[in-house]
């Protein structure tokens, strides 16, 4: 399999680079050792928040991680990433585990005040609204 990293956009990135997953699943205390199902691990590391996608196929592990730096600051990126998995739902992708990480990035998203007071970080011009989850485009970001 090929290593691919992706910029989605200036903060949100896309790798199936599973070296550099499982180092950051360990170091962050999120390694899982059962691969023998479908898993959807969302977590913080420093001030960025991370999704990793697992899917166990024949003979190989199948991951995939999006990062989103400095979610505080670029919540408009979250939405993107929350879309990504919706417009995946929306082509009948692998519902149960997309339904998940959608759901993981809007706890995010509707967690990043809570955030911002704990990292003592201003609220930023572009805030959003639940309303606008529809309005920034998920593009074609799809896996790696």
């Amino acid at each position: 399999m090929k290593i691919q990293s992706k910029q989605l956009t200036k903060n949100l990135n896309l790798t199936n680079n599973e070296v550099e997953i499982l180092d950051l699943l360990v170091d962050s205390q999120n390694m899982f050792y059962d691969y023998s199902k479908e898993r959807v691990i969302s977590f913080m590391h420093d001030t960025d928040f991370h999704l990793v996608l697992f899917r166990p196929e024949k003979n190989k592990k199948n991951f995939q991680m999006y990062t989103v730096k400095n979610f505080c600051e670029n919540e408009t990126d979250v939405v993107i990433l929350r879309n990504i998995f919706d417009k995946q739902l929306q082509a009948d992708i692998d519902n149960y585990m997309m339904r998940t990480a959608r759901g993981r990035a809007e706890s995010m998203f509707h967690m990043i005040d809570t955030f911002r007071a704990l990292f003592h970080q201003p609220k930023v011009a572009e805030d959003f609204e639940l309303a606008n989850f529809g309005t920034v485009k998920a593009r074609d970001y799809h896996r790696v």
